[in-house]
């Protein structure tokens, strides 16, 4: 049953992002917030055109919030969900779609191939211009952007590892616009913000690669670096 619920969690997915991209770039024409409230002031002034674009947000957003509470409903019927991402907390049925419809964990031999597919993994964490993606940015961006962010809002217990990180970072100054100590160091904006969110969550990985493939009944191997390197909480 769980591949049939793996495909149309695939599609309705996709379907609901769509439709949540549509709706985001409507709020922004409108100047407004999902919930309706007002942020800034709408780039049309036009206000026969303003009413019109404001009937089809408001048609969209039905559409996707239609779609996600169907998708909500298969990924609930998904064993990934009933036994380790529904304890997970800060994560909710959208973002576990995304999970559970791009990952395929029979072709995850190790967690390092979760990394790599995802674009965490080191030296493929970077796209070059004119060479093919070598991992799926759609996941990567979901991954950090929204679980990450979520994990921080809610004080997941994966928040301790984002702290962590980010505490070592700065006190190494990782990052920094200079290397010579006679110049006044400055952190470069966001990078050992982005850099802990990327440590919590390949972390996060790391458990649900163990916890799938043991419901799979699977093979369950340490990191590649780890195993054959030697390098224990290589991340």
């Amino acid at each position: 049953m769980d591949d049939a619920v793996r495909n149309s969690i695939k599609t309705l997915t996709r379907i609901y992002y769509d439709y949540q991209r549509e709706r985001m770039s409507l709020d922004g024409r409108l100047g407004m917030t999902k919930d309706g409230a007002k942020k800034k002031k709408a780039p049309e002034r036009d206000e026969l055109i303003l009413a019109e674009i404001k009937e089809h947000r408001d048609y969209v957003l039905e559409l996707e919030e239609a779609t996600a509470k169907a998708l909500a409903k298969e990924v609930r019927k998904h064993v990934l969900w009933r036994e380790f991402l529904s304890q997970v907390k800060g994560c909710g049925e959208s973002i576990a779609a995304v999970i559970i419809s791009e990952f395929d964990i029979y072709k995850a031999p190790t967690v390092s191939n979760l990394w790599s597919f995802a674009g965490l993994a080191p030296g493929k964490d970077r796209k070059v211009k004119g060479q093919k993606c070598c991992y799926n940015q759609f996941l990567r961006a979901k991954l950090c952007g929204v679980l990450g962010s979520s994990f921080l809002k809610c004080g997941s217990p994966y928040r301790e590892y984002y702290d962590n990180m980010k505490q070592r970072l700065e006190s190494a100054d990782w990052g920094t616009l200079s290397k010579n100590p006679a110049d006044k160091k400055r952190p470069r904006a966001g990078h050992q913000h982005r850099a802990a969110t990327r440590y919590m969550v390949k972390l996060f990985l790391r458990d649900l690669y163990i916890a799938w493939r043991t419901m799979e009944s699977l093979e369950v191997r340490p990191p590649y670096q780890e195993e054959y390197l030697g390098h224990k909480h290589a991340v």
